[in-house]
């Protein structure tokens, strides 16, 4: 072929570097080593739109679950509660995720992941909207609950598109990088706030969700893939709604949200929910949750994993607060403590998923719990040092044992169900990961009030994480059987 016709295609693609075509061998087969270099560069386009899709929506998950925290007290001087009420606007914003993330994962099985990201982000952008203009503490919580909701279609979905779109030797890289992003937006949510609050009131947080999602919707408009099952089996009503009145029933036992009248209550009515629950998934024909998938030894470890390693992460996010306040710090020192934990656990999570793809995601969670061993030690140094010379190296230690496995806990949940299966499998893992966060606030109170009983609490914790990665798989999963007719 002619050294011209390949400067001609070369104007024809403008990706297409046309010195890359140039010095190209003049044989037969320079043709398909061309095509071959744009196929590639394709690729690079194609994963690099992908991400960003996904990632400007998923952000706004992280940033407004630490965002609001410097926002509780100005919205309760600004709609005149106090501020125990308006902290149902953390609490309903956790419970709803946390009961919906199964059910919107099979949502998008059934009807497809991209129509289900889209409608979240729309769900998101409208409950944004209308949080901003109410003056009622009772329309916040609702709105609020509508952020949860499109919240809770945008983690499985996106999470099941990333299952579908990547071959296993570039998903946990693309992990690392969605984990990090997430991370430095869970980061900057409390200075993102503070700042927001400074220059217009607290409304502003839920006015700066509007551009972003306009944003994300068009982007995500125009380059995700669009998958439609073949069948369309029936979503599992009575599942979905046993499975959100177990999560919010089990909340609800928390000290932290009910009296103790209600607990006595709202825990046995979550046991007998429970049993009931697990009774009618294993005898419906498309059940919510399919219980087979843990008997797969690696996704049932993956689950709990997540939950221990969401706990320790919380623990500290909602300790820290207090402890600073205790001892006479500023708000403005909380959230720069906050945001030094935070940094460290979204930058150790790349480099821990960069480290997996060397020494294995064994070795990697392994190393993760037993960083956090040093975490609990230095909790029992708090009780006698307070300095920022103690506290900051402290909060770096704890944001690299949260955060080094959190792309190998995620990728091999992932990699153990097939590309068909991985958006129930996402919504399941979402609701161990917010199970963890809810056992951690529901102990906040023994752990600020008993200090012998925080450091226990954690210790018990982090060696039954360490006891648990002996489930994990030391090598990449095998793709399981039905994967290749998922494609």
């Amino acid at each position: 072929m002619p050294q011209r016709s390949l400067a001609n295609m070369a104007s024809l693609v403008w990706w297409v570097p046309a010195t890359q075509l140039a010095c190209l061998p003049m044989e037969t087969n320079c043709l398909s080593m061309a095509l071959k270099v744009l196929s590639q560069l394709m690729d690079k386009r194609h994963t690099l739109n992908i991400l960003l899709a996904l990632t400007s929506g998923m952000v706004l998950i992280p940033i407004n679950s630490t965002m609001i925290a410097v926002g509780l007290l100005p919205i309760a001087h600004g709609v005149g509660v106090p501020l125990n009420a308006v902290v149902w606007v953390v609490t309903v914003y956790l419970v709803v995720m946390a009961a919906l993330q199964p059910i919107a994962g099979k949502l998008g099985d059934l009807l497809g992941h991209r129509l289900l990201y889209l409608s979240g982000l729309s769900i998101f952008f409208v409950s944004s909207a209308l949080a901003a203009v109410t003056p009622h503490l009772w329309a916040i919580i609702a709105f609020r609950s509508g952020q949860a909701i499109g919240g809770a279609f945008l983690t499985p979905n996106a999470m099941a598109i990333i299952r579908r779109s990547f071959e296993q030797n570039i998903l946990r890289r693309v992990l690392s990088w969605v984990s990090l992003i997430q991370g430095l937006g869970a980061a900057c949510g409390p200075l993102i706030g503070a700042l927001l609050i400074h220059i217009a009131g607290w409304p502003a947080m839920f006015w700066i969700n509007i551009p972003v999602l306009c944003f994300s919707f068009g982007y995500s408009w125009r380059w995700l893939p669009s998958h439609v099952p073949s069948s369309r089996p029936q979503l599992d009503y009575v599942g979905a709604i046993s499975l959100a009145a177990l999560l919010v029933l089990l909340s609800l036992s928390i000290p932290r949200i009910g009296s103790a009248s209600l607990v006595e209550y709202s825990f046995p009515a979550a046991g007998v929910c429970a049993i009931a629950f697990i009774i009618w998934e294993r005898h419906t024909k498309e059940p919510l949750i399919n219980f087979s998938f843990f008997a797969n030894r690696a996704f049932t470890t993956a689950n709990l994993a997540v939950l221990f390693n969401n706990f320790l992460m919380y623990s500290t996010l909602l300790y820290m607060p207090i402890y600073l306040k205790t001892h006479r710090h500023t708000a403005f020192t909380s959230g720069v403590m906050l945001f030094i934990f935070s940094l460290s656990m979204s930058l150790t999570s790349w480099f821990g998923g960069a480290m997996t793809r060397s020494i294995g995601s064994r070795r990697i969670i392994a190393l993760s719990f037993a960083i956090n061993i040093v975490v609990v030690v230095w909790y029992v140094g708090l009780i006698h040092y307070s300095s920022f010379s103690f506290i900051v190296p402290g909060l770096l230690v704890a944001g690299v044992g949260s955060g080094l496995g959190t792309v190998a806990i995620q990728s091999t949940m992932l990699e153990s169900v097939s590309r068909s299966q991985a958006g129930m499998a996402s919504g399941i893992y979402s609701t161990f990961r917010y199970m963890g966060s809810i056992t951690a606030s529901s102990l906040l109170s023994i752990m600020v009030f008993s200090a012998d009983w925080h450091w226990i609490i954690l210790l018990i914790v982090t060696i039954s994480g360490l006891v648990l990665v002996r489930g994990i798989p030391g090598s990449p999963i095998v793709e399981p059987p039905d994967f290749k007719s998922a494609l």
